[in-house]
């Protein structure tokens, strides 16, 4: 397996294919919000800031020249998150690989699951993500708000999970 982080010249090349992808492969599980916010990517937010992290992230997963697997967040997760792992694929640790390549990039991830998605809210609790509130989502099914890299460790004052002394 080969985990490509995109760049804004790559994106514009194969955002049209990446975007069918999605669509073919998602199972109607992604929401609009997240979907739009993929299509209206500013290309320049996949590039690193002084900080070492970027505003979004693109990662595509390839076996054999094919795309197996691709991620998108932004601002964190806050502006969008998703990720579509095609079936062939699913079990292989793809979609493990690209939500650590996307935290690795931005150095935080919130992304939020509906209740009834049980391989991916595995997915999120194997990678140590938290899940920290529940809320109604945008279809009115139950949907966990999950937390997790640097920026988000529990340890960190004025997190949920903080204990106050």
């Amino acid at each position: 397996m080969e985990l490509l982080l995109m760049t804004p010249e790559m994106w514009i090349k194969e955002k049209r294919k990446l975007l069918g992808f999605i669509i073919r492969f998602g199972e109607k599980r992604i929401t609009v919000a997240s979907l739009h916010a993929l299509r209206s990517l500013e290309p320049a937010w996949l590039m690193t800031d002084e900080s070492g992290y970027s505003k979004a992230a693109v990662v595509i997963s390839r076996s054999g020249g094919r795309i197996t697997g691709l991620g998108f967040a932004a601002d964190g997760g806050e502006g969008g998150c998703l990720i579509v792992v095609h079936p062939s694929a699913r079990r292989t640790g793809t979609g493990s690989a690209v939500m650590q390549c996307m935290m690795h990039a931005l150095g935080r991830l919130a992304c939020h699951v509906a209740a009834d998605n049980i391989p991916s809210m595995a997915l999120c609790f194997s990678l140590g993500m938290k899940a920290v509130s529940i809320h109604k989502g945008p279809t009115g099914k139950s949907t966990l708000r999950f937390e997790g890299g640097i920026q988000y460790d529990a340890a960190r004052p004025g997190h949920i999970d903080a204990i106050s002394q």
